[in-house]
């Protein structure tokens, strides 16, 4: 298994030629460090033995920078990205150290050998043997720059799994890429992530299910939308509001199609008894003799005002209650604040508080990440009582010039303070001086929060949407009428009336 990935390297003209012109009063150019960083010793030894090993493609490894820029300065092309640094990288393990140089070596003579000019560097620093691949962005023979795009990266990618199969060595399959640390992070300690929650909620269509239609059922009804089709190279999900669809396999192995198909045929095998008793307690309610013998109560009035809400007509109130509610557990805290939003004759129809349901849709279960930031907007709300956009703008507004007013008075006692000697009046002027620079970074933290609830006002609405439509699309009385959940290309038409 070897991993790749290239990236440029920059560099500053002026920076260069002073460094040429006055080594001592300067850093080192890009080009200089990267080359210094392959060639550290300190960074190829092995934990056994003693290992070195530097390879200069189409120049020497001593005086590889001094035979890069000479060919940077003969075309006038000192400028821009100077090189490029890629790096190939073993399974730990699976390759000797002489191994890895000479794999590092054939693959960078297959991919630039006739035209540029490279050096090449076998590490041990990380506990895995790994090659760095300087690469002169500028051509040997024409001068011309190195086109790092996207083909580029995947023509590498390419020949170096090529090489470790005819090295014997393993290659992965379906590579992934790097989710975004935030993403990374909340992932690693088990929050509601847009993978995570995919997970788990297959776990749950599994638990319930002993073969591909029930398993696509089940998934229908926590909001998800599973192809199977054979036709198709990748098996995919997708939340019914999302456009876009997920490949199983970015999931983990255990997570994809033949993964899914042998916990089905297990279920069938060992355990069909129980699947199929938890399956008919999920269907159950959606069954002619159970929504007759179990008539919607007054609760049920409550919901179906929920589910046919157009919140694109809502005021921002009733928007942010119904958000509150749904994210947040009801406790006595959120109760008193909901009604402080009831304040002024603020009219909020009953099942904003009526209806105490617990997020169903991906979406809305994913923005529990973020409880922290809806509650700071909802704190806000209470405090300015916004209705409408416009009242933001102009709250906004209003706290940019409040905070240009009180930078003056702070610079007034800031020169006061200069050319005070007196030890009390040197007190009073920090006190006031400290006052304002308190109040700076309150009006500073409501126009961040305002900005933040106007910019989120697209989202809100849409996640409350994507409840209601996974809301109702469970609910055994509007199923037994007759609707069916839309997915997103429908979902803004069954939404609007």
């Amino acid at each position: 298994m070897a991993v790749t990935k290239i990236w440029q390297v920059k560099d500053s003209l002026f920076r260069v030629i002073d460094y040429c012109n006055n080594p001592e009063k300067t850093k080192p150019s890009d080009l200089q460090q990267v080359i210094s960083y392959a060639t550290n010793e300190e960074k190829t030894d092995s934990a056994d033995e003693q290992f070195h090993a530097v390879t200069g493609i189409n120049c020497k490894a001593e005086t590889a920078f001094e035979e890069m820029r000479n060919v940077q300065e003969r075309f006038g092309k000192t400028g821009g990205n100077v090189a490029y640094h890629a790096y190939q990288s073993f399974k730990t393990g699976e390759v000797t150290a002489e191994q890895c140089h000479r794999l590092g070596v054939e693959l960078a003579r297959k991919m630039w050998g006739d035209k540029y000019q490279v050096l090449v560097a076998s590490h041990y620093n990380t506990g895995t043997f790994h090659n760095h691949l300087i690469l002169n962005a500028v051509g040997m023979w024409d001068g011309k720059k190195y086109d790092c795009c996207k083909r580029e990266y995947y023509r590498m990618r390419r020949l170096s799994d090529e090489i470790c199969q005819r090295e014997g060595l393993t290659v992965i399959q379906n590579p992934k890429k790097k989710s975004p640390r935030p993403i990374y992070i909340s992932e690693k300690n088990g929050e509601a992530t847009k993978y995570n929650l995919m997970r788990e909620a297959i776990d749950k269509a599994l638990s319930m299910s002993w073969d591909q239609s029930s398993f696509v059922s089940a998934m229908k009804a926590q909001g998800y939308l599973v192809d199977f089709n054979p036709n198709h190279k990748y098996a995919t999900i997708r939340s019914v509001n999302a456009k876009r669809a997920t490949r199983l396999y970015h999931l983990g192995e255990e997570y994809d199609r033949p993964a899914i198909y042998k916990r089905l045929d297990e279920n069938y095998e060992y355990d069909r008894q129980n699947v199929m008793r938890r399956y008919d307690e999920r269907m159950n309610p959606y069954c002619r003799e159970w929504v007759i013998a179990n008539p919607p109560g007054r609760n049920y009035e409550y919901r179906k005002k929920f589910y046919y809400t157009n919140f694109g007509n809502s005021n921002l109130v009733e928007i942010y209650l119904t958000l509150f509610v749904l994210l947040l557990d009801i406790t006595a805290e959120a109760v008193k604040l909901a009604y402080e939003l009831l304040r002024d004759e603020t009219t909020v129809p009953k099942y904003v508080l009526a209806v105490k349901m617990k997020p169903i849709s991906p979406e809305m279960k994913a923005a529990e990440r973020f409880v922290d930031r809806y509650t700071k907007q909802m704190i806000l709300m209470a405090e300015a009582k916004f209705k409408t956009p416009d009242e933001i703008r102009g709250y906004i507004a209003k706290r940019e010039f409040d905070i240009v007013d009180m930078k003056k008075a702070r610079e007034h006692w800031r020169n006061k303070l200069r050319n005070a000697k007196d030890p009390e009046q040197i007190a009073e002027y920090k006190q006031k001086r400290d006052k304002c620079t308190a109040y700076i970074s309150r009006l500073r933290f409501q126009k961040e929060t305002a900005q933040t609830i106007l910019n989120d006002i697209p989202k809100t609405l849409k996640l409350l949407r994507a409840e209601q439509n996974v809301q109702r699309g469970i609910d055994p009385y509007e199923y037994y009428k007759g609707y069916k959940m839309k997915d997103a290309k429908e979902n803004e038409k069954s939404i609007s009336r």
